[in-house]
């Protein structure tokens, strides 16, 4: 397949006039210029932006028509409305609901993501499949996903398969199942998700750092993906759960989960030490600014994770994110910095709307061990997005355009895996 339009190589410069060849589901070659010899683009045109598609590192899947509840702080918003939406799609929801997100999130260009199942064993692991094989789905996303591990604190129907396990030794039902990937290069990874330390006993944050280091040391690249400090009642509760922990980060870090492949979604209520905590481990702290707002969590310091070094990624966290669509969230992080530069630090770093951009491209591949996405050169996978917009906007504000009047209008094709997807399938 053969592509034609302007280069997003890199969203600190212009779009470069070019081409880029597709041979599979990896781009073959990339050039500037006309494209090569008579042949016809088969996408495309002059006047069109190429871009990599947009990556999500953090989303739950089963919340995806739960946007909206609002006036409640976090946790009374676990009780009153997410755990019931997880028990639907434990009875009878998963696969309506696996396909609506998907389909929403390739409506806005995301292609990638890090997410969140439920708690349930069998629904799951069917939702797995489903997402590694692409059955019944219009194309297969990229992803690393989990089934949320909880024993305590919630409905009883969310903690049976935790219990259950627990109560034989050895359990018939490994916590971390692999996918069937079929004979199609793999696109679903596996990950270890406890919801986080309110919902999990120490036992079984323990079972779960036992496991990874298993899968690890037998040649899995599994990743865990949890919460962390999200709000100031989450931590007094976590407090009072684990009274000889020295902070809320301590508790994952004693129980061996916290490495360069742990995504730590928020963290906006951190000691010092903690932050350097997570530095050393080489964690990513995942950035869910529209999330935050909703909640009205507290203002994420950008500027403290830039001063320990900490790895960064960028995610919608729906259903507390209120937006799918990954460069309203990156317009969110934007405007989260501006607000707490005008309020609490004059002196606070805001980022551009380039930077904001290579987040949810490139810097969220790389957070996800994903080397080869996010970014347009010869071997990278091919999943990317073709976009269309105002010839008033082609200029040295394109990105920022793009990302302060974002919509899926704009989008013209989108290709996962080499292949155009289809409209009428989305």
């Amino acid at each position: 397949m053969l592509l034609r339009g302007l280069l997003l190589l890199d969203p600190g410069r212009p779009p470069t006039p070019g081409w880029l060849r597709i041979d599979g589901d990896r781009i073959a070659e990339v050039g500037e210029g006309a494209s090569p010899g008579a042949a016809r683009p088969d996408a495309g045109a002059p006047d069109c932006i190429i871009t990599p598609a947009f990556i999500d590192a953090h989303i739950h899947l089963p919340q995806i028509d739960s946007v909206g509840a609002d006036g409640m702080e976090l946790l009374d918003w676990l009780n009153r409305v997410i755990y019931p939406a997880e028990s639907w799609w434990g009875r009878s929801g998963a696969t309506h609901m696996l396909r609506t997100a998907v389909r929403r999130m390739i409506h806005q260009g995301t292609l990638g993501f890090a997410g969140y199942l439920t708690s349930h064993g069998d629904v799951n692991a069917a939702a797995t499949r489903a997402l590694a094989s692409g059955a019944g789905l219009p194309c297969r996303p990229r992803c690393i996903v989990g089934r949320v591990a909880m024993d305590r604190e919630a409905p009883d129907d969310l903690l049976e398969h935790d219990r259950w396990r627990a109560g034989r030794a050895p359990s018939p039902t490994p916590l971390l199942p692999e996918p069937d990937h079929g004979a199609r290069r793999p696109r679903c990874s596996i990950s270890a998700n406890p919801r986080f330390a309110i919902s999990c006993t120490a036992e079984l944050l323990a079972e779960i750092g036992w496991t990874v280091r298993d899968r690890r040391a037998a040649g899995a690249p599994i990743f865990t993906q949890t919460h962390l400090a999200e709000s100031p009642a989450e931590c007094a509760r976590v407090a009072r759960l684990f009274p000889d922990a020295p902070n809320y980060t301590s508790v994952y870090a004693d129980a061996g989960l916290l490495d360069d492949r742990t995504l730590l979604a928020h963290c906006i209520h951190l000691a010092d030490d903690e932050w350097r905590c997570i530095a050393e481990r080489k964690s990513v702290v995942v950035h869910c600014p529209t999330a935050n707002i909703f909640l009205e969590a507290g203002l994420f310091d950008l500027d403290a994770a830039r001063e320990h070094g900490v790895r960064l990624a960028l995610g919608s966290d729906v259903a507390a994110g209120p937006d799918v669509a990954m460069p309203r969230v990156a317009r969110a992080m934007i405007e989260m910095a501006k607000l707490r530069r005008m309020t609490i630090a004059p002196e606070a770093h805001v980022p551009t709307p380039e930077q904001a951009w290579s987040m949810i491209t490139r810097g969220n591949a790389d957070a996800l061990g994903w080397a080869d996405a996010g970014r347009l050169e010869p071997g990278a996978a091919a999943d990317l997005l073709i976009l269309r917009t105002p010839e008033t906007w082609l200029d040295e504000h394109l990105v920022g355009r793009l990302i302060y009047n974002w919509s899926a209008e704009l989008l013209v094709s989108r290709i996962v895996e080499g292949r155009l997807v289809a409209p009428d399938t989305i």
